[in-house]
């Protein structure tokens, strides 16, 4: 369940720690899916809606924080995918404006986890279908805060989520800024030369998604999977190091 809102442990394996990441970006979305009109929480259901799910939920006292849409990007070959360079400045406004929201609600909220989905295309403008920031406090730790900042001009939104609906099998830490490096655009960019290009030409329809997160006796990381939709199965997953851009393929 989540509401609209109105007003370092034990070391695991990167194969382990990717496998429960793509696990929690699902259940993000049924989380997500249930605050919707409705929708049956299947797996298919959560495929098809997912990019749908935060529009079909009323823009909630958001109008303070909009996105900004109006920085020239390059792209990167067909993928869609920008250039790093040429949205380095829109992606620290787009965090900056992330923190300035959920800290109107609540002050003492840290960022612990990025969660980022683009189906089809790795375009910011047609193939991003969420973009959530997910923050916890210190002061209300039974709820996590999630800001969906959208990048097509759309006003961001926010949600309150019951801790017990991301029932972890691992602790989250705090973003460490200091080791954050790396955008979403340069972790997929490195993944996109050690084989995600190839998955994307074999396969017409896909998601990509990609999670920053430091799970306790780990490293600041992307954790990129990229999941054919067309019925093969086929599936790429691999992690990059936030800090400094090593690529581990799983």
């Amino acid at each position: 369940m989540c509401y609209d809102l109105k007003g370092q442990g034990e070391p695991m394996g990167k194969s382990k720690t990717v496998l429960l990441l793509v696990g929690l970006f699902t259940v993000i979305a049924l989380a997500g899916v249930s605050c919707s009109r409705g929708l049956q929480t299947t797996d298919n259901a959560v495929d098809n809606t997912l990019d749908n799910t935060v529009a079909d939920n009323a823009v909630v006292d958001n109008t303070a924080v909009i996105n900004p849409t109006n920085q020239t990007t390059t792209t990167v070959s067909s993928s869609g995918l920008p250039d790093p360079a040429s949205v380095k400045a829109s992606l620290a406004t787009e965090t900056s404006g992330a923190e300035t929201a959920v800290k109107t609600l609540q002050a003492d909220a840290v960022l612990q986890l990025v969660s980022i989905k683009f189906i089809n295309s790795l375009s910011d403008q047609t193939g991003l279908s969420t973009n959530y920031y997910i923050y916890a406090s210190a002061s209300n730790p039974n709820f996590y805060y999630l800001v969906n900042m959208p990048r097509n001009g759309e006003k961001l939104k926010r949600f309150l989520m019951p801790v017990e609906d991301l029932d972890l099998p691992f602790d989250l830490l705090q973003i460490p800024v200091k080791y954050w490096k790396l955008s979403y655009a340069e972790a997929l960019q490195s993944v996109e030369q050690r084989g995600g290009s190839d998955f994307r030409a074999k396969h017409k329809t896909f998601e990509v998604s990609a999670i920053l997160a430091i799970p306790a006796g780990q490293y600041l990381s992307w954790f990129v999977t990229y999941r054919a939709t067309d019925g093969t199965g086929d599936v790429l997953k691999a992690s990059v190091d936030a800090n400094s851009g090593a690529v581990s393929l799983i």
